[in-house]
């Protein structure tokens, strides 16, 4: 592959475009949500913020993408140990450089706030006790009294913890008769506790992240088997955009995350429907993007903690219009910066770390759905 060449963000695979424009349009809905904070908007501040909460459900919409993506490429591929191996090493691979990184950063902060050369609006973060868990990403696990250092990265702990699980899950989805019922008995039963107890289980991160993306992880392993089917659905990807509206009307009216919930999954088959049928020519020049997910997600706390914060704030002193378009401009530049990140750092550091980590690709057998390399 030429330099020109891995440079480029291209199109990887005609049967996820929908999903891909669904993760680019997720995370720019956690960027709003977090980056809203920033905005010089007095008093209507706390109205904003409540309207956008549903915006949060963007992460359980990567849980089910990602449920159905791992089990497109990986259903029937490991059948030993040496083939889960493989897989781990790949997902380690995807995962942790960026993790890593960005871990740094934030605990080099927790020095400069400890040693009083930096202040901080959130000093929990700097837990030190979470350190190892969050090397490790196990602070989705209970572990942790708090989001710490960058503390979007708890679902990426919980996501690995769906890595982990993804054997056993196979083989329940591979018992159609079991998997659906099982999967919203899980839902069920966590809507209960929620109830019981009066926090939802929507809002679990790291007191419980991992049980939290247990039910939609496997939501999407199971609309894997049934794509087909789905695809079946007339006009899909416009009663995906109907879904969509729906969906941002429920935020605007304040419904509660629970009742969000099953729009956020219909969202999540429509878009796995209208991936299955002929594609429109913007949705198929607009999907790239979709390979700057993961990069936005783990980069735009650190962009709102240098260059908002400590840029826009506090050197420059930017207020009301002028801080507020700063805000604009810094969302528009995540793009940019995400893009620099996945060519220049991830894919490169991805290489180096499976090499050194011995992956190699599981055995070759007839692929069910047109596998996606970035995975």
């Amino acid at each position: 592959m030429s330099f020109k060449q891995r440079l480029t963000l291209k199109l990887e695979s005609d049967r996820m475009i929908y999903l891909d424009l669904l993760r680019i349009a997720s995370s720019y809905m956690i960027i709003v949500y977090h980056f809203q904070q920033q905005l010089a908007i007095g008093q209507a501040a706390g109205a904003l913020r409540e309207r956008l909460e549903g915006f949060m459900l963007a992460v359980d919409l990567f849980f089910f993408i990602s449920g159905f993506v791992i089990a497109s490429v990986y259903t029937g591929r490991l059948a030993n140990l040496s083939d889960f191996r493989g897989f781990m090493v790949k997902r380690i691979a995807r995962l942790v450089p960026l993790h890593w990184a960005t871990f740094a950063v934030f605990a080099i902060f927790g020095i400069l706030y400890a040693t009083g050369l930096r202040s901080s609006n959130h000093p929990e973060i700097y837990a030190w006790r979470c350190a190892i868990p969050n090397a490790l990403l196990l602070h989705a696990f209970g572990f942790c009294s708090s989001l710490t250092f960058n503390y979007v990265s708890w679902s990426i702990s919980a996501e690995m913890g769906m890595y982990l699980c993804f054997p056993l899950l196979a083989v329940i989805v591979a018992r159609r008769w079991l998997a659906p019922p099982l999967a919203l008995a899980i839902v069920a039963g966590l809507t209960w506790v929620s109830q019981r107890s009066g926090w939802s289980w929507l809002e679990w991160t790291f007191d419980g992240g991992v049980v939290r993306a247990l039910p939609t992880f496997l939501l999407g392993m199971i609309a894997f088997q049934h794509r087909a089917l789905l695809g079946r659905i007339p006009w899909a990807a416009g009663w995906l955009g109907l879904a969509c509206v729906a969906f941002l009307a429920g935020c605007m009216l304040t419904w509660s995350k629970l009742w969000l919930l099953p729009i956020v999954y219909t969202i999540a088959l429509l878009g796995i429907a209208a991936s299955e049928q002929p594609s429109s020519r913007w949705a198929r020049r607009l999907a790239p993007l979709g390979q700057l997910t993961y990069s936005l997600y783990m980069l735009h706390p650190l962009v709102q903690a240098v260059v908002l914060t400590g840029i826009g704030a506090t050197a420059l002193k930017l207020r009301d219009t002028s801080m507020n378009l700063f805000v604009l401009a810094v969302a528009a530049l995540m793009l940019p910066i995400a893009w620099a990140s996945l060519v220049l750092f991830e894919r490169p550091a991805r290489r180096w770390l499976t090499k050194v980590l011995g992956g190699r690709s599981a055995r070759p057998e007839p692929v069910m759905f047109t596998p996606d390399s970035r995975w």
